[in-house]
């Protein structure tokens, strides 16, 4: 069985034969390089990492209680704000322990803590979710981190969406998931780009992922009608927002792959889309999860892929039982969308083969 060879003897190669500019080349030294003396963690062991961090924080809140270090929400403040400021300070310090980099990661979510419970104690909600925002804006800018980064999205994504409700402008939440879900699309379509890229390549992999989890997580509010703090919210306006971003995308990646933008295959693509979005126009998740899917098959991300199939299935579960018609109708309406989505497949498998065949 012959044996795959390795992206270094790739490059080599086209090296060799002068097939890469210099300033090509450079970058892609210095990444290979970067990889080599550091390989990526794998993602359950961040994950691991992080749900430690928060189960050690319980403790450590506990002890400050209990010791009266945090008796007034004043104190709460300056100790979550020196907790938050020592973290980051630590960590650049850490110098690849992994033990350091566990101590700042906890100190950072224990000052998140209190800075935050004791503004909100000191203050109101909409004080302290504005707080919150501003402060994840900081981390995610300045504790280089990447457990920390995908976490603070989820947290300024929450923030941001207790500001709406504060408001009374429940609708900008639309807005608010068109625009995770514009973010994510950039995110991993320009990933190679952001390998290469200084201040990028360790930002685009937690926000990606951390933009593709809270689009899930708001769009979770569209299958709990029956959930009081949930405002009622139109929710065909998404599901607009989310498609006109999903023909787009398959747009790009059509003429990614020099495919006819007017051939059969790319408009019966742009049709069933057009479909599937009028038959499940109270349903965003699931179109927000086909975007999810798009992208992770593009970029051969086996994690994006399974992400967004547990939020299919679970969206459609959802919409299946939610669905206020008779069982003949839900029958009729689930069977157009299966066949819609079978024949989008159908007509992918038919055009990827079609374009390694054109390229071959």
């Amino acid at each position: 069985m012959t044996k795959a060879p390795t992206l270094q003897a790739v490059v080599d190669e086209l090296k060799a034969q002068n097939l890469l500019p210099p300033l090509a080349k450079s970058q892609i030294v210095d990444t290979l390089t970067v990889f080599a003396e550091k390989p990526p963690t794998p993602w359950f062991v961040s994950a691991l990492i992080g749900i430690s961090a928060w189960i050690s924080v319980i403790p450590f809140l506990g002890f400050l209680f209990i010791s009266k270090i945090v008796a007034s929400p004043e104190s709460a403040i300056v100790v979550g704000a020196v907790f938050v400021i020592g973290s980051i300070s630590l960590l650049y310090l850490k110098r690849n322990s992994l033990f350091l980099g566990q101590l700042a990661l906890a100190l950072n979510l224990t000052g998140q803590v209190l800075f935050i419970g004791g503004i909100f104690a000191e203050r109101n909600v909409a004080t302290a979710a504005m707080a919150t925002w501003f402060l994840e804006i900081v981390l995610i800018a300045s504790f280089r981190d990447s457990i920390l980064r995908f976490l603070a999205v989820l947290i300024a994504t929450g923030a941001a969406l207790v500001l709406l409700h504060e408001f009374d402008i429940y609708q900008a939440s639309h807005v608010l998931i068109i625009l995770i879900a514009a973010g994510a699309i950039w995110y991993w379509i320009a990933e190679a780009s952001h390998l290469t890229d200084d201040m990028m390549v360790t930002l685009y992999q937690p926000l990606g992922y951390g933009f593709v989890i809270a689009l899930q997580m708001l769009l979770i509010l569209s299958i709990l009608p029956d959930y009081k703090p949930a405002p009622h919210l139109e929710w065909e306006y998404s599901t607009l927002g989310l498609t006109v971003l999903l023909l787009a995308l398959e747009y790009h990646l059509l003429h990614t792959n020099k495919i006819p933008i007017f051939s059969a295959p790319s408009l019966i693509i742009f049709t069933s889309t057009v479909l599937v979005a009028a038959l499940l126009y109270q349903a965003p998740g699931i179109i927000a999860s086909i975007i999810v899917i798009l992208l992770g098959f593009q970029r051969g991300n086996r994690v994006l892929m399974g992400l967004a199939l547990i939020f299919l299935t679970v969206f459609f579960i959802a919409y299946y039982y939610y669905l206020d018609i008779s069982l003949l109708m839900k029958s009729v309406t689930l069977t157009s969308s299966g066949l819609t989505l079978l024949a989008l497949r159908f007509v992918l498998k038919r055009v990827f083969p079609l374009l390694e065949e054109r390229r071959s």
